[in-house]
């Protein structure tokens, strides 16, 4: 019949169980228990690992004795605040479509667990390790579409997202070091709120929406059912011994002294007057009643049911439980039920203790197996009778021992992990691709591609899937990734050889010419990814004339100035090779004669004329015509047939001389409006002017008739 060694570490109080399946559920075999001789473990945590293992030696040999057999392998718990949860995605994309194989499903998975474990370690203050406990893939896309797996898919983009359960390592090593030291194997591990749970709450009765607080002497384990399973797990860092050092304080009494009154307050004796003896540390002697230690506990009783209150309602969605099932001995504390009634609104009819001698599915008639401190260690003896325990065990990869656990089968691809492989290295990536763009079309070079890691499972070749059992030695070696791709420019292009012309009666080679993001480039150089990499040939003359950097729309454009005006002149251009007119698509051969003929621009084409100059005239504007056109160049009249050159200044004048008064009267009709006898008036800007006085660009002139007699009245 099986049987399994169980086996409650807590915070002040180890007790051990043999149990074994019967006909009507589990029998306890044999039991024993004992308290630590000083403060050894806090808040559930191992501190003294030589103390806490004395405790469980004392309870192993209590055990064996009674028993007369070896006990090896045994089942315990952590602490159910210990289960951290994470969520995790890894994206892989390649430069091509690919196929995802088993294997690098793996590996992206092994990917999201690491990604998961350092997300928990960021968040904890003391940089804390994790143990993996197990793991599901809860979703996988390709080229962002969701499918069921991406195994045997092909395509640039896969994601995979997981959700992990990790727990501590200083609280499993903690255990497994106190194990160790008691001559004792982790067979199971599962989480004390969990095992609390499967001895205390009937199965049938998981369906109802329920909270078990375990209250031990560190911690308040907190578990909900709901639906026939649990669901939520919290936990409360106070619990008993914060009610011990409130009498210690009070008192002044050392812990031992302070956990014996409170069990005193527990005994069966209600009545709030009876008395209790008290030896302080000065051995002074005191009888106090026992209401009087009720109200100095009570506001530490108060702050505890409040956290723990406070921790239902959070993880409760707000919303009082059906019942609340306390166990542990922290649960007798006096007016805890009371008070926690009150603070989640809760009946106190709903809310009770739950002790061994309820427990129907479990028989066996140890004389100190009753109250609620032992429904904690049955249910981890009932977690490992029924495998609903965390299997631990070890395995060797690369001569280091590795303990694992496992919700699930563990794989090769799972011890590499737990000894802090990184899943990079599962796989050779192939090296990154050179791309780059030639003439403007992108182009790809793929990467070498990489190898695989080398794995061997007891001297044989394995793959990451492969499941691993107790004791098997690993050996690891990383794969290898692949060389980046690289290449320089003459393994790209095609380089044609050279051709000799004779370029405006001078012999010169025809190159193609290269550019590399926009500079000059030889067939030496290295292209780098994302580069750009333009190549002209010599194959025609619009390539020539690319290479020469000439614009055919542009080339002997002539800048020049006319009276300060700028202007630009464009020559007309004929192309000539061979002795013959061609167009920019001709293909330019070896020793072809090119040569580019230019019409020239003469002064008669710019059709200059000389500006007028301007008056006004009895209030009118007035242009005179220019006398002549003479064209200027450095102070020099220059010929119409004279050649356009380039950055030239060039005046027009239509006045060697200034114009004088009288060559305005052909232009103003002066004959239509004179008077018989009549006097002719002239000023100029005001003065009285004469037929000779000379004329400036914008003078102001009135030239009218008057009668001569009518100025003599």
């Amino acid at each position: 019949m099986e049987t399994v060694f169980a086996l409650d570490i807590g915070t002040r109080v180890v007790i051990g169980l043999v149990v074994q399946k019967s006909v009507s559920g589990y029998e306890v075999v044999a039991s024993a228990r004992t308290e630590h001789t000083q403060r050894a473990m806090y808040d559930g945590q191992v501190h003294d690992v030589n103390e806490v293992a004395k405790a469980v030696s004392f309870v192993k040999h209590e055990l064996e004795h009674k028993l007369n057999c070896k006990l090896t392998k045994v089942a315990v718990a952590a602490a159910g605040r210990a289960l951290c949860t994470e969520t995790a995605t890894v994206t892989r994309e390649e430069v091509l479509p690919t196929h995802w194989e088993q294997e690098e499903v793996l590996a992206m998975e092994m990917e999201a667990v690491q990604k998961a474990m350092k997300k928990i370690s960021a968040e904890e203050t003391d940089n804390i390790l994790f143990y993996c406990v197990g793991y599901s893939t809860v979703k996988q896309l390709l080229e962002d579409q969701q499918i069921t797996t991406l195994v045997g898919q092909r395509g640039k983009k896969a994601e995979i997202t997981v959700i992990s359960s990790f727990l501590p390592r200083t609280v499993v090593d903690g255990l497994i070091a106190v194990l160790a030291r008691a001559g004792l194997e982790m067979a199971s591990l599962t989480l004390e709120p969990i095992a609390a749970g499967l001895a205390a709450i009937p199965g049938d009765m998981r369906r109802l929406n329920l909270a078990l607080v375990d209250i031990g002497a560190g911690t308040a384990d907190i578990a909900f059912t709901k639906e026939g399973t649990f669901f939520a797990y919290g936990m409360v860092p106070m619990a008993g011994d914060e009610v011990t050092e409130a009498i210690c304080s009070n008192y002044l009494v050392d812990f031992q002294e302070g956990e014996r009154i409170k069990k005193q307050l527990n005994g069966n004796d209600p009545n709030p007057n009876s008395l209790i003896d008290i030896v302080n540390f000065f051995g002074a002697r005191s009888s106090v009643t026992r209401q009087e230690i009720l109200d100095v506990i009570k506001p530490t009783v108060q702050v505890i049911a409040e956290r723990i209150g406070g921790e239902i309602l959070l993880l409760n969605n707000s919303c009082s439980p059906q019942a609340v099932i306390m166990v542990g001995g922290g649960s007798l504390t006096p007016l805890m039920g009371d008070i926690l009634s009150k603070v989640i609104n809760l009946s106190r009819g709903r809310i009770g203790i739950q002790v061994r001698e309820r427990l129907s599915a479990v028989s066996g008639q140890e004389e100190d197996l009753f109250g609620s401190d032992v429904i904690t260690p049955i249910g981890i003896a009932i977690s490992a009778l029924d495998n609903k325990g965390l299997h631990y065990y070890a395995v060797n990869v690369n001569n280091t021992n590795i303990p694992l656990f496992e919700l699930q089968l563990a794989t090769v691809a799972e011890g590499l992990l737990a000894a802090g492989i990184q899943p990079k290295t599962f796989f050779g990536r192939p090296g990154s691709a050179l791309i780059y763009k030639l003439n403007g079309e992108i182009q790809v070079i793929k990467g070498e591609l990489g190898s695989p890691a080398v794995i061997t499972v007891n001297g044989q070749s394995a793959k990451l899937d492969q499941r691993l059992s107790q004791g098997d030695m690993v050996t690891f070696r990383p794969g290898h990734s692949g060389e980046d791709a690289k290449a320089q420019v003459k393994d790209v292009i095609s380089r044609p050889t050279a051709k000799k012309i004779i370029w405006d009666g001078k012999e010169e080679e025809f190159n193609p010419f290269i550019y590399l993001n926009n500079k000059p480039a030889n067939e030496e150089d290295w292209l780098e990814d994302g580069c750009s990499l333009l190549v002209k040939m010599n194959e025609t003359l619009y390539d020539l004339l690319a290479m020469k950097g000439i614009n055919i729309n542009k080339i002997n454009k002539k800048k020049i100035k006319v009276n300060n005006q700028p202007r630009e002149l464009v020559s007309d251009l004929e192309i000539i090779v061979n002795g013959h007119a061609v167009t920019i698509d001709c293909v330019i051969n070896n020793n072809d004669r090119i040569d580019i003929l230019e019409k020239k621009i003469l002064i008669r084409d710019l059709a200059l004329e000389a500006e007028p100059m301007i008056f006004t005239v009895n209030g009118e504007a007035f242009s005179l015509p220019p006398f002549e056109a003479k064209i200027y160049c450095k102070g020099r009249v220059i010929q119409e047939d004279e050649p356009i050159e380039d950055g030239m200044e060039i005046r027009v004048e239509g006045f060697s001389r200034k114009p004088i008064l009288s060559e305005l009267f052909p232009y103003i009709n002066l004959a239509e409006n004179s008077i018989s006898g009549g006097k002719l008036e002239m000023q100029v800007n005001g003065s009285e002017a004469h037929f000779t006085t000379e004329l400036n660009q914008g003078d102001r002139i009135i030239v009218n008739w008057i009668n001569k007699f009518a100025l003599a009245k």
